[in-house]
């Protein structure tokens, strides 16, 4: 975990930024000729397109006509239509079909979650930590980045016959980290 700093504007800029290096060097170590080769992978980003405004209240998300609705509103507009196309015109077999093809023909995804800004209790217990879970998606990898408190946890999901050495690539992550620490305190400095 790493203590998030308070003038950050976005942790998907770090991210990203971690990510992207860390994979790089992860591919560098295992096959070294591979990005110069043309190897390509494909992620997919989950995101949430409802606005956070620290913790919300359950009975107002619950209303409809609440401006901050409960759920996740991945339903960007063109995204929308084509979905209610497929589904109108092919029935919900194929739309099933195509979404499945569509996570199966991705080699990670990432997911960022911005969790409550402050400590929370659930009957006068503290919460510590909050984590985030999937399985059986056909990746290679899958990263879920969850902020809570101040804090973000990054936790790394492999399929083991792809990526045999999962501490090798989390070191990378840390490493690709450390480095943009590192840049980003010596660009404050000058």
């Amino acid at each position: 975990m790493c203590k998030l700093n308070k003038t950050l504007q976005t942790i998907n800029d770090v991210l990203f930024g971690v990510v992207s290096s860390g994979l790089s060097k992860y591919l560098d170590l295992r096959t070294p000729k591979a990005l110069r080769e043309g190897l390509q992978m494909t992620g997919l980003a989950m995101v949430n397109l409802r606005p956070q405004s620290g913790l919300q209240d359950l009975s107002k998300l619950m209303r409809s006509n609440s401006a901050t609705r409960w759920g996740n509103k991945f339903e960007a507009f063109f995204s929308y239509k084509i979905g209610y196309l497929v589904m109108s015109c092919l029935g919900p077999k194929f739309a099933c079909m195509l979404n499945y093809r569509i996570l199966c023909n991705t080699t990670f995804t990432i997911s960022n979650v911005l969790g409550p800004r402050e400590e929370i209790t659930i009957a006068a217990n503290p919460i510590t930590y909050i984590r985030a879970n999937t399985s059986s998606l056909p990746h290679a990898i899958t990263m879920h980045m969850l902020s809570y408190a101040g804090r973000a946890d990054m936790q790394i999901l492999v399929a083991k016959e792809i990526i045999p050495d999962p501490e090798v690539l989390a070191s990378c992550f840390e490493e690709a980290l450390l480095e943009l620490k590192k840049a980003a305190e010596t660009a404050t400095k000058t």
